[in-house]
């Protein structure tokens, strides 16, 4: 058994349907699942893919219902976390996948000319991509440069390999494809 967690912000898809009575299923079912598409739903937030993003932290899925949405949560109007149970042996229509597992077999050695999930900024850039909201000012500072270098002044090499690699970290993320069938889905709480 394992229990995951998945958050609905007020006014998105799964706050005004009731998982309880539907389960889930992806925006986009039909689309083939491919690395690419895994990267641009986790780093660029492409809510167009067969996946659905659960998460193995309440407190994730907390801050996804409290702060993805189009109004803050009142106890009036809460929004939601779901909490989903998935047991094994797993539906033939459902198959859970473990992002950094399907993205590590497709990056190359570390002699390859552009590592593509490696940076060359200080130890705070991974702020930046953890939280490029509050922490931003990570993001543009400029990549330190050997004494006497003539490299022009850029910020650190940021790819969606480690874009993705990092907020599936920062989530606890587990992606679904297929159907998660509403006798999955245990309880709906109410957030504000």
């Amino acid at each position: 058994m394992a229990i995951f967690y998945r958050g609905a912000g007020i006014g998105t898809y799964w706050h005004t349907h009731d998982a309880r009575q539907t389960g889930f299923i992806a925006r986009a079912p039909q689309m083939q699942s491919t690395v690419d598409r895994l990267m641009l739903h986790i780093a660029r937030g492409t809510v167009n893919s067969p996946f659905i993003s659960l998460t193995r932290s309440y407190g994730i899925a907390l801050n996804y219902a409290n702060f993805f949405g189009n109004e803050v949560p009142t106890r009036e109007c809460p929004a939601y976390v779901y909490e989903i149970e998935i047991n094994e042996p797993i539906f033939p229509e459902l198959k859970l996948l473990d992002p950094i597992k399907e993205l590590a077999p497709i990056l190359p050695p570390p002699l390859g000319i552009h590592p593509p999930y490696q940076h060359d900024g200080g130890p705070a850039f991974l702020l930046g991509v953890v939280d490029p909201i509050n922490m931003r000012k990570f993001l543009t500072q400029h990549a330190p440069q050997p004494p006497a270098s003539a490299g022009t002044p850029r910020t650190p090499n940021l790819t969606i390999a480690l874009e993705t690699l990092v907020r599936t970290l920062r989530d606890a993320e587990i992606l679904a494809e297929g159907i998660i069938p509403e006798s999955c889905v245990n309880h709906q709480f109410e957030v504000y």
